[in-house]
Formats: C-alpha cells, structure tokens, sequence
C-alpha cells in the first residue's frame, strides 16, 4: 500500500498504537479482498490525511472518523461489484463501529471532471493507496489553495449547515447520541471558518495553519477559541456534553451565519441571494448549464437569473432561514431537506 503524496507514517494525529495497528489491519484485509477487482481503492479523510481521531473513552470502539474509502476504474467493473462494496462496508462497520463509505465507482473522467473540487484536492494530498493502479497521481492534477472554486465554501456552508439543523434535531428530540450532535456542532464550526477562506482565496491544506490564520484575524475571540476548541476536538473526540447545549448549538449558529455574510459580501439576510449571485458572477461561475441542471434534478422550470448560480448555492438562503428559526425539530418534508438531499 502507498502513501500518496505526503511523506508519514501514521493514519491518526495522536499516532495512537492500538488505532494504527487496527487500520493497517483493516487496510491489508481490504486489499486481499479488492486486489482481483481492478479497482483502485484509496482511503481519503481524516484517516487518510494522517490526522484522524481516536476515541478518549473507548466505549465505542477506538475509531472516531468514518471510513471513507474513494474507488476509481479505467474500464467498466464487472457486475456485482457494487454489491460487493456494499457487503464489505456493512461487515466493516458491525466491527469497527464507524461508518464505512465506499464512493460510488468513478472513471477517469470523473477525475478530470472533480478536479476543482476541494475533496477532491484534500484527496490528492493525503490518501492510502489500497489497491489498483495509482490512478490519482497520473491524472488528477494539483490546484492551488487559493483557486479552489467559490461554490466550494458555498457546498462547505451547505453541508456543515445541514449537519448543524440535523444536530438541533436531535437536541430537540432530547436524544442520547451525543456522539453525533457534538461530531456535526464542532464540523460546523471548522467548515464556518473554511468556508471563509476558500471565498476570500485564504484557504490552507493543513489545519494548523488555518488556526493559525483565524487567530490573526478580526473574528470575536469567543469564535476563535470556539475554532480552537473544534480543531482539539477533532484530534482528540470525547463525548463530554456542554452544560447548556442549546446555548452552545446556538453559539455555533451564530458562527457560521456569520460566515454565510461573509461569504456572500452582504450584512443582512434579504441580501443573501443577490450577495452570493454577484459573487458567483465576479468569480465566472454564473451560466446557463447550471440553471438547466437545476431545472433537471427538482424537475421543475424557474424564472429568474439567480438560478444561473451553483445548485448548492441556490439553498443557502433557506438554510440561513431555517437556522434563524432555532434549534428545534428539522422538517424533513421541506424543500430545504429534499433538495439538499438532491444535490449533496
């Protein structure tokens, strides 16, 4: 197995030995089932980067992060592979007791195609070769920090915003999976201020220099000791609960609204669309191909040349809405959710 593009030895920040151990395992079983595939099979995320998460009480296993193994093909793969993929991601998971996320099956267009995206950038930068030939290192090419599209802050915004109304529903709820609530309130809070690098050509591949560059900004301090703490939190997950989780969800809120201003260059909400659409038409991003996509994923016909915008950016209004609203129950019938739900 192969390091791509980064010179390390470990899979975990804390380079924790037991963590280290069970994912060389994990990684020398998937190759042995996926090697006669074909396929090229990397492990990506936080795993993958070196900087993955370990869990402090061990209740629920040693592992924090999810899985999240990307696969590649040259050719077509034979049927049933898809099913495959699936049944190892199912036994993974019932053992390691974290997600396992298996891509769906990209060609080599969809490689050149994804360029731009920052997933796709962070995978570049920090992956695990499982299996296959190294399809990543001869044709996705390396962009710049500061080139990442604007419509990746706006899908940073989009998904981390998702996450935090999903969390509040579960506060609502009075659940006990703090695991989950405390997961997507922290991911909020460094996706607010990634986000915010990325619209202003910031952006830094390592997060310590993000840290770094929101501690010099003109943010309140209670925001960037709030990042500091995610940035803890990420390399070192608990489950110790705030003692008013309302008050910390609706602190966080507070953070990546602020982003959202940020992001679209306005100061109030009614401003939000005509901030993100002047923004999109500075940077070259408003076209026509994005309001036909639109039109054909919600299969619907729309009037109006902010819908030349990014699909993503089209929900980030009714996101600030549904965030303005407060923490409560998450109505899964919206247009909001189904939509998101469409374009994730």
């Amino acid at each position: 197995m192969l390091n791509g593009n980064a010179v390390r030895k470990n899979f975990t920040f804390s380079s924790d030995a037991e963590a280290e151990k069970l994912l060389q395992d994990v990684l020398s079983g998937l190759h042995s089932v996926l090697v006669s595939t074909g396929l090229s099979v990397y492990l990506g995320g936080s795993y993958g980067r070196g900087d993955g998460g370990v869990r402090q009480d061990r209740e629920n296993g040693v592992l924090y992060n999810d899985l999240d193994l990307f696969v590649f093909a040259e050719k077509k793969p034979v049927a049933g592979t898809d099913a495959l993929l699936k049944e190892i991601a199912r036994s993974y998971k019932n053992r390691l007791k974290v997600d396992v996320d298996f891509s769906r099956i990209m060609t080599v267009q969809d490689i050149r195609n994804n360029a731009q995206r920052l997933m796709m950038q962070e995978l570049k930068r920090g992956y695990v070769l499982i299996c296959g030939k190294d399809l990543l290192e001869e044709h996705l090419l390396e962009i710049p920090a500061e080139n990442l599209p604007y419509s990746e802050a706006c899908r940073l915004l989009l998904n981390r915003g998702m996450g935090l109304l999903l969390a509040a529903d579960k506060l609502a709820s009075n659940s006990a999976d703090t695991d989950f609530i405390l997961r997507n309130l922290y991911k909020a809070i460094l996706g607010a201020w990634d986000a915010i690098l990325i619209a202003s050509g910031n952006y830094q591949w390592k997060i310590g220099d993000r840290l770094e560059a929101i501690w010099k900004s003109e943010l309140p301090a209670i925001w960037k000791e709030l990042y500091r703490e995610a940035v803890d939190f990420k390399h070192s997950p608990h489950r110790v609960k705030k003692e008013d989780m309302n008050d910390f969800w609706c602190e966080t809120r507070a953070f990546l609204c602020s982003a959202l201003f940020r992001c679209a260059g306005v100061s109030v909400a009614s401003d939000l669309t005509d901030g993100f659409c002047k923004e999109h038409k500075k940077r070259g991003e408003l076209n026509w191909k994005n309001y036909i996509k639109y039109c054909i994923r919600t299969r619907q016909l729309f009037v109006g040349l902010q819908y030349r915008i990014p699909s993503v950016t089209m929900l980030l209004t009714d996101l600030y809405a549904a965030l303005a609203a407060g923490p409560g129950k998450l109505d899964f019938e919206s247009n909001l959710y189904r939509q998101w739900q469409i374009f994730n």
